[in-house]
């Protein structure tokens, strides 16, 4: 059975043993977490096959994913939960691993609105191997002033301004821009407060570029004690990542955390000295669980009851970040799109991870995971790899 299959029978897997079956998986949000191999990359298709992509992970190109691109890769799942085209493209930011895979997802489906925090903020950072970022010549920051790059040194300007390196940060933006405008399709630039509602789904921009909530909304935790013993992370992985367009997704019951790669000074900003979020049911692992995100005070103030980390072999899967979300009073359950080969001490259940490849060179077959969320409250989390599945309660 090819992959294709083991998607399709995974998406329709609910009708096969009863009518009332049939009728849950009609009320459901489907939430795919695929495997971009580190990247960012997830799939959300409504009862109605509307359809929300956030990110479009690495290059067609990237060694990472090789002759399976990220692009196809999302694409594959948009079509095997029943969705034709994509309603809304949400790029977080403009770092390689999360917009590298946008020239090959357009050339294979369409995109009727694009949606972005707005003009790049890292100037002209160049990106390393692998995606993860290298040297800048100058990086903008918060208050509008060139920054100490890596290694806490300003690097000089580059010798022709309006010419940035083929790789910086800040060439992906300008070809974001030029592709865009290329497909005739709509764009808008969100702010925090703002929201986008389609077919039972309200999601709601809780971070972007760098702007949060004045107030907290109602229902939140308040003071937040963590902060107490929260120090200052100097290192973020680039300004870009400080930038993500940060979101709450409600659907019925189920409230459902996306926040990019916002850096663990940024979630000091939204949950210090005060939480501005809430509670949550579903938490996207910030920064594919690597150790630039994902705070106490975030964490403990989110409450997920299921987390999804989107980490590759050799990328996330941090330890400390584990253990922080195992000890949330919520906690019920954390998901691995992949074994932790840096890190084997996290790879605790291996039905609960998509790729166990811990060899390396070892090369995975690219299973994401897959959640049916019903209006109820009713979480159901999916293994593609094997079938292997467990159900939580949203608000449990």
């Amino acid at each position: 059975m090819n992959r294709k299959s083991v998607l399709v029978l995974l998406a329709g897997a609910a009708i096969l043993s009863a009518p009332a079956l049939a009728q849950r998986r009609d009320d459901a949000l489907q939430m795919i977490s695929v495997d971009v191999e580190g990247g960012g990359g997830t799939v959300f298709v409504t009862p109605n096959k509307k359809v929300v992509v956030i990110d479009t992970g690495n290059p067609d190109a990237s060694g990472a994913t090789g002759t399976y691109p990220s692009s196809q890769r999302l694409v594959d799942a948009i079509k095997a939960a029943g969705g034709t085209k994509v309603d809304y493209l949400i790029t977080t930011h403009y770092h390689g691993d999360h917009i590298g895979g946008l020239e090959g997802f357009i050339s294979r489906i369409k995109i009727d609105t694009f949606v972005d925090h707005g003009e790049n903020r890292e100037i002209r950072g160049t990106m390393g191997t692998g995606g993860m970022l290298g040297p800048d010549w100058r990086v903008i920051g918060a208050d509008g002033k060139p920054s100490a790059g890596r290694g806490g040194v300003v690097p000089p300007p580059p010798a022709d301004p309006e010419m940035p390196p083929p790789n910086s940060t800040e060439a992906q933006y300008r070809n974001y821009l030029k592709q865009i405008a290329a497909t005739g399709a709509k764009h808008r630039v969100v702010k925090t407060g703002d929201h986008i509602r389609i077919d039972g789904m309200d999601i709601a921009v809780i971070s972007a570029d760098a702007k949060m909530p004045a107030k907290a909304p109602p229902g939140s935790r308040g003071a937040v004690p963590e902060c107490a013993a929260m120090p200052g992370m100097a290192s973020n992985g680039g300004e870009e990542n400080t930038r993500s367009t940060s979101v709450v997704i409600t659907y019925g019951k189920t409230k459902i955390a996306a926040f990019g790669d916002l850096t663990w000074d940024r979630e000091k900003d939204l949950f210090c000295p005060e939480d501005k979020v809430g509670k949550v049911d579903v938490y996207l692992s910030s920064h594919h669980g690597t150790q630039w995100s994902g705070s106490p005070a975030m964490v403990n103030s989110l409450q997920p009851i299921v987390t999804i980390m989107g980490n590759s072999p050799t990328k996330g899967g941090d330890p400390d970040r584990v253990n922080v979300i195992k000890s949330n009073p919520r906690y019920q359950g954390l998901w691995l799109l992949h074994a932790a080969r840096n890190a084997p001490q996290v790879n605790s259940d291996f039905n609960m991870i998509a790729n166990p490849n811990p060899a390396a060179g070892a090369v995975d077959k690219a299973y994401g995971l897959r959640l049916r969320i019903r209006p109820n409250g009713d979480i159901t989390v999916i293994n593609e790899r094997n079938g292997y599945n467990k159900s939580y309660k949203a608000g449990g």
